[in-house]
């Protein structure tokens, strides 16, 4: 398991870093470029870049929270039957609406634990026909690679806990908690892009591409349908 740290420099107005793994970063306004090692350079002056403070990588926290997070749905799919949908939705829903707001909370709270400088922003998007509030984590790139895979992770870990609480103390609520789960799976499993998805591309460094509306409507298409079968295949074997 390699460890990876990061150097972060204030540049001017910009913040830069500088990973020992040679991966460059510069955040201008509201924008992050990830240049290669020669055009950093020839873009900046090394002579007016003050250093900030190194962050140093550490697995513990990420490993955890994935513990935590399979360890719930494997709990979960022991004491409850699973269902897309039932009689109890609405009920089911306000519970979920619940998970939802710790689930983003956590992602602000670790991003904030590790880089405490970050702005953060809450919006909402469709993904595939899945309506879900988001927090913008783009500060995460100034984290090595483990860090990272925590901020992303952190929403679904925290929604774990919730499950574990309530199979341990409120067994009777169980049958409420299909779509907390569902949510988690749409979430964890990395078929469609969200934080399952970037956490598996945080690990193997590689950063997400903007592609043309037309590429990432098919795309976030066939991904949602492939999430949808997966569960629909849950919901029947379970």
């Amino acid at each position: 398991m390699i460890m990876d740290s990061i150097q972060i420099y204030n540049y001017y107005d910009n913040i830069v870093a500088i990973s020992d793994s040679k991966r460059y970063i510069i955040k201008t306004g509201s924008s992050f470029y990830y240049p290669t090692e020669d055009v950093f350079f020839d873009v900046l002056d090394a002579r007016e870049m003050k250093k900030v403070r190194t962050i140093r990588d550490n697995p513990f926290l990420a490993i955890l929270m994935y513990l935590s997070i399979i360890v719930s749905i494997v709990f979960y799919f022991i004491k409850a039957s699973y269902v897309l949908i039932d009689t109890s939705f609405l009920t089911s829903l306000l519970i979920l609406f619940f998970n939802i707001f710790i689930h983003e909370c956590a992602h602000i709270l670790v991003l904030k634990l590790f880089f405490p400088e970050s702005r953060v922003k809450i919006g909402f998007k469709m993904v595939f026909i899945y309506p879900a509030f988001y927090v913008d984590t783009s500060y995460s790139y100034f984290l090595p690679k483990y860090k990272r895979i925590a901020v992303y992770t952190a929403g679904n870990a925290a929604n774990s806990v919730f499950i574990l609480l309530t199979l341990a103390f409120f067994p009777q609520l169980k049958g409420y908690l299909y779509l907390v789960i569902s949510n988690m799976l749409i979430n964890f499993l990395p078929i469609v892009k969200s934080d399952g998805y970037y956490a598996v591309l945080s690990f193997f460094d590689i950063y997400a591409k903007a592609r043309s509306k037309h590429a990432t409507f098919v795309e976030n298409f066939i991904r949602g349908m492939l999430m949808f079968i997966v569960l629909e295949l849950l919901s029947i074997l379970l």
